[in-house]
């Protein structure tokens, strides 16, 4: 029960902390949220699962603004 409890307080309260945040606060928030999870993997496979997550948001900015040029 508190497990359920904790996850609909997290949903409720989701659109008022992402309103609060900037774009660069999602992304690295939710890259951390990618790489703790790594933690959960054996432990050969953390490091790895880790290097996936750790591109800068300057680096993600970039890539996504080559791909959107790339688009049109």
């Amino acid at each position: 029960m508190k497990i359920v409890t904790s996850r609909l307080f997290c949903l409720l309260s989701l659109p008022l902390v992402l309103a609060a945040c900037t774009q660069q606060d999602v992304y690295e928030i939710s890259q951390e949220n990618a790489r703790k999870a790594c933690e959960k993997e054996p432990p050969a496979m953390q490091d790895q699962c880790r290097e996936q997550y750790r591109q800068s948001y300057a680096e993600y900015q970039r890539d996504r603004e080559e791909l959107l040029k790339d688009d049109k």
